[in-house]
């Protein structure tokens, strides 16, 4: 694989990340093509962060009113950032910024230190890797669930899309490394098993699950349902707000100033649909696929959820 250069922006600013700094790993899928991860803890990750920052995220000083909010990527992290946010702001107005001016991996506990109350801290990393405050001080905790099928193909394309991981693999060579955990964090299978372990360890700490599907149904009682978790006084009127100016089409639109980019082009917004795996998958990598999922989750609180009858 050829090195390339590729400008990563956030607000249209450069995002510098040493890569001569990073423990950079290619990995091969089974026709031979090739994508590029950072190495963090025995975890893959995408090539595009600080390792200073990520040492340091256990130790992040922690609010008893912040919201913590761990997401596998593409499982709707910039979707519920948003209406968090608009929520606890009391305002239908989109955040004039990215997230990742609020998050672990993009920013040191010193920068999140001025950030204003309340805060929306976001990471991609597991539960269980949550600074050591937010069990202290007892913080609220978002946690999203979405289809692993359509998580596949939107990693996938998010990958491509961002190109410094110059992926080179098709879908099906790219699905077999996600079933193996070559992906972010470890893989998506895992991040749940972690998150769910850390519930039954810590059973004082509120988690909310924010469940992908169920949104999209009925994104006004997603709302709501948010709403309550984060003890706001109901406002459906605000509530109806929110949720219209956060149907894809609007997110879209007004988030394009403030996406995180890869040359130019915006990779967080893709389709936000709900099915497109049919799109993408065979008979035999879905076979495949369910007989990872069985061995995975078999047991698991969240198993039903995603099931092959469902």
């Amino acid at each position: 694989m050829a090195a390339q250069q590729h400008i990563l922006t956030i607000d249209d600013q450069a995002n510098n990340a040493d890569e001569s700094k990073m423990d950079i790993k290619i990995e091969t899928d089974k026709f031979g093509k090739t994508i590029k991860f950072m190495m963090f803890r025995g975890r893959h990750y995408l090539p595009a962060y600080s390792m200073s920052i990520l040492e340091q995220t256990k130790t992040v000083s922690m609010r008893p009113d912040d919201i913590y909010f761990p997401a596998f990527p593409r499982t709707g992290t910039h979707w519920v950032y948003e209406m968090t946010n608009m929520l606890l702001r009391g305002k239908a107005e989109t955040i004039q910024q990215y997230k990742g001016k609020h998050q672990l991996e993009f920013v040191a506990n010193e920068g999140l230190s001025k950030l204003p109350s309340p805060r929306v801290i976001n990471t991609h990393f597991r539960l269980s890797d949550a600074p050591w405050e937010v069990k202290e001080k007892k913080c609220k905790v978002i946690y999203n669930l979405r289809d692993p099928r359509d998580v596949a193909v939107s990693l996938y394309h998010a990958y491509i899309d961002l190109k410094v991981s110059e992926c080179e693999c098709s879908f099906e060579g790219f699905l077999y490394l996600f079933l193996e955990g070559k992906v972010e964090d470890g893989g998506l299978f895992d991040h749940w098993l972690a998150a769910e372990e850390f519930c039954k360890d810590n059973p004082d700490i509120p988690v909310y699950f924010h469940i992908y599907e169920e949104t999209q149904k009925n994104l006004l009682l997603a709302v709501q349902r948010l709403s309550d978790f984060l003890g706001l006084p109901r406002n459906d009127e605000l509530c109806q707000a929110i949720a219209d100016k956060c149907q894809f089409s609007n997110m879209r639109k007004d988030k394009e100033k403030y996406a995180f980019k890869a040359d130019g082009k915006n990779s967080l917004y893709r389709k936000g649909t709900v099915g497109d795996w049919k799109n993408y998958f065979t008979d035999n990598m879905l076979e495949d696929y369910y007989r990872v999922y069985e061995e995975k989750m078999a047991g698991s609180r969240f198993h039903k959820l995603y099931a092959r009858n469902k």
